[in-house]
This record gives structure tokens, C-alpha cells and sequence, in this order.
């Protein structure tokens, strides 16, 4: 683990803000392992909430749209492709309304995440209905992530803070449909006033829920990493929680089953924090999916010089840098920032072994960039480089600047082809 800056201090305290309708949406159908199908044509209008594309198959899910309008185009943006909804600013509506909750079954209850489009908010976009494939009874331990360990986001903090309430209904609910018989909310100890809010709205509510305060390192909130902190259970990556008769969803997605639970409402909207060394407009914000990069940072009143700054969708440490500006955000986005680029000279491997010492996965990061050059895929898997969460921290700690990450990344793709 690594303690390193949080560069949250004003975030972490600053309300949830609405941002102003762009005229233009950007939706994103780039899924988890896969692209989603569009289901709409150029020039359809559409209506808010309508479902614009969808995967079939193992990882299932659905793309809803975020405003009414009418499809202009199907675009590539960095080499993605996009759906370009227009906004009419009629906000016209499909008919949405809460669900029967008194007679959910586990299984019907996974097929309505589907239907709603329901992925993980932490950043991974893992479709959310596959955790929930598992058999009445089989989950004893129930977690909700909200360790939020990257550096300068804090959209699940504020959203645990306004939205104790809703965060409870909804975990009770799915405490009532596994049968599980612990839930458990895990916060890092900076946020303790987050523990003391939800322990009162719960006390409020009589809905028994168990806390877990964690460090404030990094990358504590992986889930892993967090499974490790309630359970002491040390689980490779690719073993499924549920086996283990675990489940665990972040803050944000359980925000999300709210919504389309009792509310009727697909995923088409999500808090986002706007920060970085670069900002001049920093917050949180009700962001709609497909907004684009653009419309945010001129909405939060961001001036910067593009060519000495690096926009960042998602966090510091795991976010993908946004070469084009109209690029839309999605479920997983849950940071925009504005970071300085840093020009540093990659240097010889000096063998020092601090990646090997800040690795959450006890793996030896500096051996994949030898291995990776030498083009020796039996050593990589020897090295266990799938094990690898992609955290970057071995990278942060390099002192020779190596580029590790970028290794790591031509390692998965040599281990997968």
C-alpha cells in the first residue's frame, strides 16, 4: 500500500452541484469486454430514458438516453465509437415508475439491473447483474465500497453524505432479496464524519448495517483490497466473491439500484468530481451520461492552457487521459481533471524493488518490462502479470521513471492474443 496526497481537502466539503443540459450528448458504447449494438437509426427522435443500444450475452447491459432528442450521427471519437444525441430541451420522458419490490427474486432481480443498465460506478463497469448470478442464501457478506483512495476525487463521499437515506433503502433491499446476513459499509478513516452521518440515518431507520474503517492509502479501495480489510480473505484477481459467499458493490452503483428500483429510472446519470492541479473550477456534480468532456469544464468554469495540460476522465492514478474534448462521459467516469504534464526521462531499471514494496498484489512489476521486451509470454504468466489490478502505484513510486504501466498493458494484450 502507499500513502500518498489525497488533494481532495476542498472537494470532499463541497455540495453536489447540477450542471446546465449540453446541447449535444455524446453517448459511449464501449462496454465491459465489448461494444454495444445501437437500436436506434440517424434522425429518430428519441425520448429520455429510451434504450438507444445494448449487449447480449455474458456481460449484458443497456446504454438509455440521458435527454430527448434525435440521433444526429454514430461517431468515432479517439477511436471509440459514440452515439451523438442531439437535445431537443423538451425533456420528453418515457413512462418510469418504482417496482414491486415484495416479490424479487435473486434471479429477476439480476435481470432488472440488466434491463437498467446498471455497471460499476467505481470505474470498472463491470455490469453489475452478473455479481447478482448467484442463489438465494449463498451471500453471508454484503459490502458497499466507499473508499474513494484515488487522489482528488470525493463524488462518492459527498454522494454517502446526501444520499444516506436512499444509500440504506437500497442496501436493506438487496440485504432482503440475498438473504445475506451482514452489510457492510467501508469508509476510509479521513471520512469518519461519513460514518457518523449514515450510522444516524440508519439508527433513524432501524436498518442494522456494520462500518469498516480502512486507511487512507492507496489503493485501498480496490476490491481486493477491500474484500481483504472486512474479510482477511486474500482472494487472486479473477476468483469470484461470490464463492466466497461475498458480494461487494461501490457507493456509486448501489445509488444507481435506487434509482431504478424505486425509482423506475435506467443508469443515465451519476456524481462526477471536477479537480486537479490545473483546475481553476473545482466540485462535484450531477452529471448526465454523454456529456462531454467540453461543456463540464466550461460549466465549472475551467480556463486552462491545452497544451501544457493533461485532461484526465476518471481519477489520477487509474483515469485514461481525453485527447478530444468532446468526449463523453460514462458510468464509470468518476472524476474530470486537469493535471500538469510532466515531461521525465525514462532511465535504466536500478533494481531498487520499491514497486515490488508498494504492490497490493505482492507481484514484481519490474520484471514485466523485461520480459515484455524480450517478447517472452510463459514469463510473463510465470510473473503473474494477470494478477495485476492496473493501479499504477509501481509507477508513482519509480524513480527512474520506467514506463511500467505501459509494459503492463502490452503484457495483457500478449497474454490475451
Amino acid at each position: 500500500m502507499l500513502l500518498i496526497p489525497s488533494k481532495k481537502k476542498k472537494t470532499r466539503h463541497c455540495a453536489v452541484e447540477t450542471i446546465r443540459d449540453p446541447r449535444d450528448f455524446y453517448l459511449p458504447l464501449d462496454a465491459y469486454r465489448g461494444t454495444l449494438e445501437p437500436i436506434v437509426e440517424l434522425g429518430q427522435k428519441i425520448r429520455k430514458y429510451q434504450c438507444v443500444a445494448h449487449l447480449e450475452g455474458t456481460f449484458a447491459t443497456r446504454l438509455h438516453a440521458p435527454v430527448s432528442g434525435r440521433i444526429k450521427a454514430f461517431v468515432l471519437i479517439d477511436g471509440k465509437q459514440y452515439i451523438h444525441l442531439e437535445n431537443d430541451f423538451k425533456d420528453l420522458e418515457m413512462a418510469v415508475s418504482s417496482l414491486d419490490t415484495t416479490k424479487l427474486t435473486v434471479e429477476g432481480f439480476s435481470e432488472i439491473l440488466a434491463q437498467l443498465g446498471i455497471e460499476g460506478s467505481g470505474g470498472s463497469r463491470f455490469p453489475t447483474q452478473m455479481k447478482y448470478r448467484v442463489k438465494e442464501g449463498r451471500i453471508e457478506t454484503l459490502i458497499f465500497n466507499g473508499v474513494e483512495c484515488e487522489p482528488y476525487l470525493s463524488a462518492d463521499t459527498v454522494l454517502m453524505k446526501e444520499k444516506g437515506e436512499e444509500l440504506l433503502r437500497a442496501a436493506q433491499l438487496v440485504q432482503s432479496v440475498l438473504k445475506a446476513r451482514r452489510v457492510i459499509f467501508v469508509i476510509e478513516k479521513q471520512n469518519s464524519d461519513v460514518r457518523i452521518i449514515l450510522d444516524n440515518e440508519a439508527k433513524k431507520l432501524g436498518i442494522p448495517v456494520e462500518f469498516c474503517m480502512v486507511s487512507n492509502t492507496y489503493p485501498q479501495g480496490g476490491e481486493l483490497q477491500v474484500i481483504r480489510s472486512v474479510t482477511g480473505l486474500e482472494l487472486k484477481k479473477g476468483e469470484i466473491p461470490g464463492l466466497y459467499g461475498i458480494l461487494l458493490n461501490n457507493v456509486g452503483t448501489l445509488w444507481a439500484i435506487y434509482r431504478g428500483i424505486f425509482e423506475g429510472k435506467p443508469y443515465t446519470e451519476r456524481v462526477l468530481t471536477i479537480s486537479g492541479n490545473q483546475s481553476t473550477g473545482q466540485g462535484n456534480y450531477w452529471v448526465k451520461i454523454g456529456t462531454p468532456v467540453s461543456h463540464l469544464l466550461n460549466e465549472a468554469q475551467n480556463k486552462f492552457d491545452v497544451e501544457g495540460c493533461l485532461v484526465v476522465l476518471g481519477g489520477a492514478m487509474m483515469g485514461k487521459a481525453v485527447f478530444s474534448l468532446s468526449t463523453g462521459v460514462n458510468k464509470g467516469s468518476g472524476g474530470l481533471l486537469l493535471l500538469k504534464k510532466q515531461k521525465k526521462a525514462a532511465l535504466n531499471c536500478i533494481k531498487c524493488g520499491a514497486c515490488v514494496d508498494v504492490c497490493p498484489q505482492r507481484l514484481m512489476p519490474l520484471e514485466f518490462v523485461r520480459h515484455v521486451e524480450n517478447k517472452s509470454v510463459g514469463l510473463l504468466r510465470a510473473f503473474y502479470l494477470q494478477n495485476c489490478i492496473e493501479c499504477g502505484a509501481c509507477a508513482y513510486v519509480c524513480p527512474s521513471h520506467v514506463p511500467l504501466m505501459e509494459n503492463i498493458f502490452k503484457g495483457k494484450n500478449m497474454l490475451s492474443s
